[in-house]
């Protein structure tokens, strides 16, 4: 028992050797009863009589010491015997793998930070765009994308720049030329009304300086005009071809097609009076007393007005042409649908009312 006393000195003073830890260990399992008996006998000879005498719970605290002090903090019959030094490789052990998971998992998100980064760039580049012409004479605004924009007075745009990777957007307001530069792969909408006009490479005009009133004028090219959630209004897409122009009412809910033979009168952005020629009447922007009128000397018929005044003549409008050979009953419907009037024809006059 001496034996054990001195190995555990030695281990309380860090002089013990790793087969003299061994040792002990099978010491204290093989004889702890006699370990157990000569602990209480040392401590009864060295305490004095009002202390309390050894226990089985303050022997078992002993042996936990013990184990602790060897690194072995549950030693159970039984169980294995680890050295400090098999602690320790697994210990690094563990650390090497926790190193290359952490090592791994970084790599992996490494990707995805990089996008998440760029995709943050990405957003700080962009920079709202709201050119406003307040001038009288238009203004030439370049786009980014090498297209070319002719802002009339009082009209403005509004876009992000440098466009998204889909397609081009720009939402406007008032009269605007689009010079579109070719890209098929980046559609060019312009959004106005609560309609979108996309084409892919070509020129139109877009106006909604009148109330109520769209109108997309094609000049070159193809265009497609469809209507959004916004115009609360149900109409098919349409495809226009170079001369043609659609007008929208948007207040009551109808549209007309009309083809143009002067391209270049039907894209003059003021107001001009009808033009007599030879096979044509043209009218642009045209107030519809002075539309009547030259409709009553084409076709030698009186217009009679029932409920409608003069000056509210003077605030509608139609743009379109009318071919000497085109009947009155064809072209009437289409003026006097996209004005919210109605018409009654005889064999000497027509009488236009307002629609119920």
């Amino acid at each position: 028992m001496n034996e054990i006393k001195q190995l555990i000195d030695k281990l309380w003073s860090n002089e013990i050797s790793l087969e003299e830890q061994h040792k002990l260990l099978e010491s204290l399992r093989k004889d702890s009863a006699g370990l157990k008996s000569d602990l209480k006998t040392d401590y009864d000879q060295e305490v004095s009589a009002c202390e309390k005498e050894i226990t089985e719970k303050r022997f078992e605290h002993i042996l936990a010491r013990l184990h602790a002090r060897m690194d072995d903090h549950e030693v159970k019959p039984g169980t294995k015997i680890f050295s400090l030094y098999h602690w320790i490789k697994m210990v690094a052990a563990l650390l090497i793998v926790a190193l290359i998971s952490v090592l791994y998992f970084n790599r992996n998100d490494a990707p995805q930070q990089k996008e998440l980064a760029d995709n943050h760039v990405q957003i700080k580049k962009e920079i709202l765009r709201q050119p406003y012409n307040s001038g009288k004479s238009a203004i030439i605004i370049n786009l980014s994308d090498g297209s070319q924009v002719t802002l009339q007075p009082q009209s403005s745009l509004s876009y992000y720049e440098p466009f998204d990777s889909k397609s081009r957007n720009i939402s406007m307001k008032g009269e605007a030329t689009f010079k579109v530069a070719k890209d098929k792969h980046h559609p060019f909408i312009v959004s106005a009304n609560g309609f979108t006009t996309t084409a892919l490479g070509t020129e139109f005009t877009i106006n909604t300086n009148k109330k109520d009133r769209l109108t997309v004028k094609l000049i070159e090219g193809k265009v497609v005009v469809k209507a959004g959630a916004e115009s609360r209004m149900k109409m098919s897409d349409v495809y226009l071809i170079p001369g043609e122009q659609l007008s929208i009412n948007t207040k009551l809910k109808v549209h007309s097609l009309i083809n143009f033979k002067d391209l270049n009168n039907a894209v003059k952005p003021k107001p001009a009076l009808s033009i007599a020629t030879e096979d044509a009447l043209l009218f642009n922007e045209t107030p519809l007393n002075e539309v009547f009128s030259s409709l009553s000397k084409r076709y030698e018929i009186d217009f009679v007005y029932e409920s409608v005044e003069q000056a509210e003549l003077q605030k509608l409008y139609f743009t379109g042409s009318v071919g000497a050979a085109e009947k009155l009953n064809t072209i009437l419907p289409v003026i006097c649908n996209m004005n919210g009037l109605t018409f009654k024809l005889t064999a000497k006059s027509i009488t236009i009312s307002k629609q119920k």
